[in-house]
């Protein structure tokens, strides 16, 4: 099973990788909360009749209007709108290669906010994983760090993106707590569905083009946006939280260092670009630290559930 676990977080990787891609093929005709907006809205959508089915099958449940409501506004103002709207805004006043390198710290903020928001152990081998993975994540990214420029004038972009890094986090590490008591899919949907809204109110207030005037989006531009609402944000996500809820929040950590080695391999394909020996073995060292968490974590799991109850709490990582 283990194994499986592995395969998902590969795949994915490879989703939110497409997300690259499509992103600069629509924001070449559509502003950036517009875009984030039909995004949402599909990926909404997409995913709805799921949950309307489950809920018909689920017994009913006494969860509070009130902080549900609550839990998901925070859901979806501090981890969906600022991976979304703010990084677009960031990278348009930044640069793309200053994103690459910022967005390296995404695990790691991970990790700490699991520490402190969910209590979960830092153990050494979720730190050598990181370790492993991140300096993986460089070889891949080598060109984007030596082209990376933090000059005064590129500083509020930068600090926007370090704040949707941040974001992404929180949706994370908040998303593992609400997997509690809500199932994927309601996680999901019920965020979704706030963030539109918010991304609806911020493209009539801010966008050149709100995401009501679409008479101009090419049919590219729409396909753009089925890619990120089916895949990136659609069925991406639901085997996300799958394992998401299946793992700690530090198993899963290092395995979004794979964005970066499938972004390459899908730049190389798409774009034609070159793929490099040095990127290659970054992905290696990526899919390492991947590995070696999970199966460590699995087998150290395996072992407690096999111990005698009398001596569980004597087990240590």
């Amino acid at each position: 099973m283990r194994y499986l676990n592995i395969g998902a977080l590969c795949l994915v990787n490879l989703m939110w990788a497409a997300q690259y891609p499509a992103y600069k093929i629509a924001s070449d005709h559509i502003d950036a909360a517009a875009l984030n907006f039909w995004t949402l809205l599909i990926a909404a959508l997409l995913l709805a009749p799921f949950l309307l089915r489950k809920r018909l099958k689920m017994p009913g449940r006494k969860n509070s209007v009130g902080r549900t409501l609550l839990q998901f506004t925070l859901l979806a103002v501090l981890g969906i709108l600022p991976p979304s709207v703010m990084m677009a805004w960031g990278i348009s006043h930044s640069t793309a290669s200053n994103a690459a390198i910022l967005s390296l710290t995404i695990p790691v903020l991970m990790v700490v906010m699991a520490f402190f928001l969910l209590g979960e152990r830092l153990t050494w081998i979720r730190i050598v994983s990181l370790a492993l993975a991140l300096a993986g994540v460089i070889l891949i990214s080598r060109s984007d760090l030596a082209g990376g420029s933090f000059r005064m004038t590129l500083i509020l972009g930068n600090c926007v993106i370090f704040v949707a890094g941040m974001g992404s986090a929180f949706y994370n590490v908040f998303s593992k707590d609400l997997l509690a008591r809500f199932t994927e899919l309601e996680v999901l949907v019920y965020g979704y569905i706030i963030a539109t809204i918010c991304c609806a109110i911020l493209s009539m207030a801010f966008d050149a083009r709100p995401f009501y005037d679409f008479r101009e989006y090419t049919v590219a531009a729409w396909l753009s946006l089925l890619v990120l609402g089916g895949f990136s944000w659609g069925l991406a996500m639901i085997l996300w939280m799958w394992v998401l809820k299946r793992l700690a929040v530090g198993q899963v950590s290092a395995s979004i260092y794979l964005l970066s080695f499938f972004g390459v391999i899908l730049s190389a394909i798409t774009l034609h670009e070159k793929l490099h020996g040095l990127q290659i073995a970054g992905g290696v060292l990526v899919i390492t630290g991947t590995f070696l968490t999970s199966e460590y974590e699995a087998r150290r799991l395996a072992r407690q559930s096999a111990a005698p109850k009398a001596t569980v709490h004597d087990v240590r990582c």
